[in-house]
């Protein structure tokens, strides 16, 4: 894959971020780690305070629970939009551009939180969990995917 000289790459999940700079060749990338970033996320059981709440039907006797929020879901999802909001303020210092680097799911909420003319901008996606890969290792890895 082509990486621009000095191009940025954003590489993320549902709670690590890790923002490297190209330094080397576009065909031969020699990535630099700028800055990383990790949130751990309590359990749900840990945020819920009580159970699910219960729905009784008006005739007969027959109850069931509503399904339980996933609070661990809502919280990487927050930590997604907020890389979103971080590429849109990386942009215009980026020269070379941003190539972003995703797991699936992480990559669907922030192409939801991305203004089209911030993806319009991107240099590409990737859909693939390299996140906590070090700079060698992922420089190899989009080495090797083609265009």
């Amino acid at each position: 894959m082509k990486i621009p000289h000095d191009a940025l790459v954003v590489v993320a999940d549902g709670g690590r971020l890790a923002l490297f700079r190209n330094r080397g060749a576009p065909f031969a990338p020699q990535l630099e780690l700028v800055e990383q970033e990790a949130i751990e996320f309590p359990r749900t059981s840990e945020l819920a305070a009580d159970r699910p709440g219960r729905a009784f039907e008006s005739s007969g006797t027959r109850r069931s629970a509503y399904e339980e929020t996933d609070l661990h879901d809502r919280a990487e999802e927050a930590f997604c939009r907020g890389v979103a909001e971080r590429i849109v303020r990386l942009l215009p210092e980026a020269k070379a551009g941003v190539l972003l680097v995703a797991a699936p799911r992480a990559l669907g909420v922030i192409r939801a939180a991305l203004p089209a003319e911030a993806r319009a901008t991107l240099l590409g996606e990737v859909a693939k969990d390299y996140a906590g890969r070090n700079a060698a290792e992922l420089g190899e890895l989009l080495a090797k995917l083609a265009d």
